[in-house]
């Protein structure tokens, strides 16, 4: 899978920024130019670009009060097979520049699949995961991978 990933930092995501992380995370992503963020931090966020604009999103959900479903990550055969229709999933890019599994961080060239359900008023994105490619296993030792944008290889970050 891809458990975190890396984004250019946009000023326009400041206020949603600081929803999210600290003060002191929020200056540091200004001035090193890019946000971190992983699944695990209390709460997880991803940015997504949907309907020509970035915007910034609750990753998955973890809430069991929440219904919807428990993970951050939808497999493209769950996808394909319909099992996520009663969500109205809609397909948006992630535009990650760098991603991490176990440790192990990536380049990411464009972005990231990732899809946007709604229920009620509640907005979340899923990242798209589907069977690793072997040099993706080899680098990271999982059996998902994220589904990358016009990217058959992946590159570890030095």
């Amino acid at each position: 899978m891809c458990g975190g990933i890396r984004f250019a930092y946009d000023p326009a995501l400041k206020p949603a920024l600081d929803e999210a992380f600290t003060e002191q995370q929020v200056g540091s992503f200004e001035q090193s130019g890019l946000v971190e963020t992983v699944f695990w931090q209390a709460r997880p966020m991803l940015p997504a670009v949907v309907d020509g604009a970035l915007r910034l999103f609750d990753w998955g959900n973890r809430d069991p009060q929440l219904k919807l479903p428990k993970t951050g990550w939808v497999r493209m055969e769950s996808l394909q097979e319909g099992k996520w229709n009663y969500l109205r999933p809609k397909e948006v890019i992630i535009p990650a520049c760098q991603g991490v599994e176990k440790k192990v961080w990536f380049d990411i060239d464009i972005g990231i699949q990732g899809y946007l359900v709604r229920r009620g008023d509640t907005e979340r994105i899923y990242m798209l995961t589907l069977p690793p490619t072997p040099e993706y296993t080899a680098l990271t030792g999982h059996d998902r991978m994220p589904a990358l944008i016009n990217q058959d290889q992946v590159t570890p970050r030095s």
